[in-house]
């Protein structure tokens, strides 16, 4: 049954991702049962493998093309901008900042993750500060659309067994695409706003360092954050040598 189970789940997602989230939860509710003597005994829900997730090199903006971009946007997207490369800020994280998240006197933001609850406490960049100052005060968030509108909503519909469905509103999305067009960026198929985060987490990880793609990421662990993390073979050298040094040196004082 679960085999048959896992076969329907990969004509229906085209996504490995998707599909062995659909097996966790599967085999997480099973071993629920188990633990909380809802069920004697479960089957063998270990031996139905997950899909092979194929990890493809995501796109990035490079420095041209973020000249590009601040240059057709508008005070309000470039202020998303610069938030989505200083703070590695998604649609969402956009659409519902708040002015209270935002200490322009110290240059800082303190914003938990929407996704995780995960706080963040990041610095804001001079150039982030000079394009939030531009932007009109009209409510507590930090971003109205010309409608005066949030640009992250959630709508409402009532089908006809009364039962309510909730539909996610994103128009930073398209917004952008359009930008995209008109600053003549030529991009893969599938690439939006999300790609601005993407390049902000990318050059935080040359660091070597993953604890900081983690921070910036707002991410519960190190699991996502390492995916950003290549090249670090310089940076375990000088992690081995410190190491080394501050052990040698306890030698000296003992």
């Amino acid at each position: 049954d679960l085999q048959n189970y896992k076969r329907k789940l990969q004509n229906h997602y085209p996504s490995a991702t998707r599909l062995n989230l659909n097996i966790s939860h599967i085999k997480a509710m099973f071993h629920w049962a188990r633990r909380n003597d809802v069920l004697e005994a479960i089957p063998n829900i270990d031996a139905i493998s997950k899909g092979k997730v194929v990890r493809k090199r995501m796109y990035t903006f490079n420095s041209q093309e973020i000249k590009k971009l601040l240059s057709a946007a508008g005070v309000k997207i470039q202020a998303m901008i610069w938030l989505g490369l200083n703070c590695a800020f998604g649609c969402t994280d956009c659409g519902k900042l708040k002015w209270k998240d935002l200490d322009l006197k110290n240059d800082r933001v303190r914003y938990p993750r929407n996704k995780t609850g995960t706080p963040r406490d990041l610095p804001l960049w001079p150039e982030t500060i000079e394009a939030l100052k531009k932007l009109p005060r009209s409510g507590p968030l930090v971003f109205y659309n010309s409608q005066g509108q949030p640009w992250i909503t959630t709508l409402v519909k009532i089908k006809s067994n009364g039962e309510r469905k909730y539909i996610p509103v994103n128009r930073i999305t398209p917004t952008f695409s359009r930008l995209m067009k008109k600053a003549r960026i030529h991009v893969p198929k599938g690439t939006g706003f999300y790609a601005l985060r993407r390049t902000s987490a990318t050059t935080a990880a040359r660091s070597g360092d993953p604890f900081v793609v983690q921070r910036l990421l707002g991410h519960v662990d190190l699991t996502m954050a390492t995916r950003y993390v290549q090249d670090v073979s310089e940076q375990t050298d000088r992690a081995i040598e410190n190491s080394r040094k501050y052990l040698l040196r306890g030698e000296d004082v003992a």
